[in-house]
């Protein structure tokens, strides 16, 4: 019961209370800029040479896509071995994938394996942007407005000096 009756007290005084509120303007007595450093930095593009190896095959007297003796006897081992793994019509199936497969591998070892290949030394030309500071400048980046209000003084912070500041008054009783 008791909490009711001060809930209803403060709810009365809230509903019941009355301000007042008055707007007027002050003079502004001085404005001091507030200032913040700010770097300003330039490009530089700095530029050097990089060495690298590179790998250059030689042009071979043979045709790498030729058909050679290997692939043709990877080819007859991989029938062979196709004709011991299938039965019936999978033993044809058989002997014709093996020998596909086999001449497929024989044709490949021929081309990674040949040593036909030298490093060669070249350069390129590699950029980087750095940025050199040139100044650091001193900014406005607001000002501090003093006043004179019932003899005290106080300061509003606006990005612009002014040379007067709207106040609100406000009164609760």
């Amino acid at each position: 019961m008791k909490r009711v009756i001060v809930l209803l007290v403060l709810f009365s005084n809230i509903v019941f209370a009355k301000s007042l509120q008055s707007s007027d303007f002050v003079n502004v007595t001085k404005s001091v800029p507030i200032y913040k450093n700010v770097t300003i930095k330039k490009p530089i593009q700095e530029c050097y040479e990089q060495s690298y190896n590179q790998k250059v095959n030689i042009e071979s007297e043979y045709d790498n896509n030729s058909i050679g003796l290997d692939t043709i006897i990877g080819a007859t081992a991989g029938v062979v071995i196709g004709n011991q793994i299938g039965k019936g019509n999978g033993k044809i199936a058989a002997q014709i994938v093996g020998g596909l497969l086999g001449g497929k591998v024989a044709n490949e070892i021929r081309n990674t394996s040949s040593d036909d290949y030298y490093y060669e030394t070249k350069t390129r030309t590699k950029c980087i942007t750095k940025y050199k500071t040139v100044k650091n400048k001193k900014v406005i980046k607001a000002y501090k407005n003093y006043f004179i209000l019932d003899g005290q003084e106080y300061f509003k912070i606006t990005k612009k000096a002014k040379s007067r500041i709207k106040i609100t008054k406000t009164i609760t009783y």
